[in-house]
C-alpha cells in the first residue's frame, strides 16, 4: 500500500510534530516548510497524499491545490488552517481539497483522514496500472487481477496457451470465468484470429455453417463439454478432421481427464489432446477477490460513463464476507449496484443558498463526529461541545442515526 505523506507547513514545531507522528504510524514523511521546496515533489502517480496548511508566506495552501491538480487531478490534498470559517471550507471543498481541518485537531483523527486519503489514492494508482497494462495488451493480469499464487500460476498458463496451436481444455466451476479465459488465449494470440463460440447446451452448431476457407487461424469456443451428447462428440470430431487452421478450446466444469475416463468416445479425445488449464475457485483466490471486485467496478464504471466511485473498507468487508454461490455473476452484480447507488449520490445537486451549505457543513461535521466515536453519541456531542439535547436535535433533523456508525 501507499504510504507516502508530503506534510507542508512553515510552523516548524507543528511540523516535526506531526511528522513524528505519522512515522510512528508507520507512514514515510517528506517535510516541507513551503511551496516552492514541495513542488519537487508534486508530480503525477506520486505514490502518497498531500497534507497542507492554508495560511503560509508566499504561496499558500490553495495554490498547493491548484498545482497539485494539475500534475494530478486524482492526488488528494487535506488542508489544516487555524483560521477556519464557513466560506473557506466551502471553497477548499469546491476546489477539489479531499478534506478540510480545523487546527488544533485530534491527532487520531488526523491519523483517520489521512488512511483515508492514502486509501483512495492506492485504488487511484491501481486502476491506472490496469489501464496500462490493457494499453500493453496484457489482457491476462486484466481479466484475472491479483497476487495470489492460483492467479499467477493461471495468468502464465493464459499467456503460454495463447502462443501455441494446441487445443486447449479450460476446466472449472460455473461462473468462474472460463469464458472469459477463453476470449483472452484468443485475443492474446500472436497470429491474426478469428472466433466463433458454440453452446452445446443451446445447440449452435449452426454457427459454423458459413466458415469458409481461410488464411487465419480460427479459434473455436465449445462450452458445456460436459452436456455434450454423442451426436455433438461426432461434430467435433468432423471439426477436428477438417482441413483448415482450427484450435478448439472446450470449457467444461469437468476435468479433462475426467471426459476422457468416462467417455466411450475415446477418438474424440485422441484427436483434441489439449493443454487443460484449470480456472482457480473464489475460495483459492480469496486475497485477490478486493481486487477483482474493482476491477468489476471499473467495467462499469467504463461502460456507463461514470466516475469511479471510493471504495470503501465497508464495501471491501462485504465483498470479503460474502459466500458467491455464483463466483463471478454474484460479484458483478454487487459491482453494478454499488456503482447505481454512488451514482445516484453524486448527483444530488451542490447547495446553492448559504442556509444550505451551512446546513451541508453542519451535517458534514455530525457525520464525521459520529464516525471518528463508532456511533457514540455522548461522545460525539462532548467533542462538538453541544449539550446533548441539542446534538440529538440536529441529528434529528438531518435524519441522522448513530446506530448507523457503530
Amino acid at each position: 500500500m501507499t504510504n507516502q505523506i508530503l506534510l507542508i507547513e512553515d510552523d516548524d514545531a507543528l511540523r516535526f510534530s506531526l511528522a513524528q507522528a505519522f512515522d510512528l504510524e508507520g507512514f514515510k514523511v517528506i517535510q516541507s516548510s513551503n511551496f516552492d521546496q514541495a513542488r519537487r515533489t508534486i508530480r503525477a502517480n506520486f505514490n502518497g497524499v498531500i497534507l497542507s496548511d492554508i495560511r503560509m508566506p508566499g504561496k499558500d495552501g490553495f495554490d498547493v491545490l491548484q498545482y497539485s491538480q494539475g500534475a494530478d487531478p486524482d492526488l488528494p490534498v487535506v488542508l489544516l488552517t487555524g483560521e477556519a470559517d464557513v466560506p473557506m471550507a466551502l471553497r477548499a471543498m469546491r476546489q477539489g481539497a479531499y478534506d478540510f481541518i480545523e487546527k488544533p485537531c485530534k491527532v487520531d483523527y488526523l491519523i483517520e483522514v489521512m488512511k483515508r486519503a492514502l486509501e483512495q489514492r492506492q485504488l487511484v494508482l491501481r486502476n491506472r496500472k490496469i489501464e496500462r497494462d490493457l494499453a500493453r495488451n496484457d489482457l491476462a493480469a486484466v481479466n484475472f487481477p491479483g497476487n495470489s499464487a492460483a492467479t499467477k500460476d493461471l495468468r502464465k498458463a493464459i499467456r503460454a496457451a495463447a502462443n501455441t496451436n494446441s487445443n486447449i481444455h479450460l476446466s472449472g466451476p460455473e461462473g468462474i470465468g472460463r469464458r472469459v479465459a477463453a476470449h483472452t488465449i484468443h485475443k492474446l494470440s500472436d497470429q491474426q484470429c478469428q472466433f466463433i463460440s458454440i453452446s452445446i447446451s443451446n445447440n449452435e452448431w449452426h454457427k459454423l455453417e458459413n466458415v469458409g476457407q481461410t488464411e487465419y487461424q480460427l479459434d473455436v469456443l465449445i462450452k458445456n463439454l460436459e452436456r455434450a451428447t454423442s451426436e455433438d462428440r461426432s461434430r467435433i470430431v468432423v471439426l477436428l478432421q477438417r482441413d483448415r487452421n482450427f484450435r478448439i478450446i472446450t470449457s467444461s466444469i469437468k476435468s479433462f481427464s475426467e471426459h476422457r475416463e468416462t467417455s466411450t468416445d475415446q477418438e474424440l479425445y485422441d484427436l483434441l489432446a489439449p493443454i487443460e488449464i484449470r480456472i482457480p475457485t473464489f475460495a483459492q483466490r480469496r486475497e485477490d477477490i478486493p481486487e477483482i471486485f474493482e476491477t468489476l467496478v471499473r467495467q462499469v464504471v467504463r461502460t456507463r460513463n461514470e466516475d469511479m466511485p471510493e471504495i470503501t473498507e465497508g464495501i471491501i468487508t462485504e465483498v470479503m464476507t460474502g459466500k458467491w454461490q455464483k463466483n463471478l455473476v454474484d460479484l458483478r452484480e454487487l459491482a453494478s449496484k454499488f456503482v447505481s447507488e454512488a451514482s445516484k449520490s453524486e448527483r444530488s445537486e451542490f447547495p446553492s443558498t448559504l442556509a444550505q451549505r451551512m446546513d451541508t457543513f453542519e451535517r458534514l461535521n455530525l457525520i464525521e463526529a459520529l464516525k471518528r466515536h463508532k456511533g457514540q453519541a455522548a461522545t460525539a456531542a462532548e467533542e462538538l461541545g453541544l449539550p446533548r439535547k441539542t446534538f440529538y436535535d440536529r441529528l434529528k433533523r438531518y435524519s441522522l442515526l448513530p446506530k448507523d456508525y457503530t
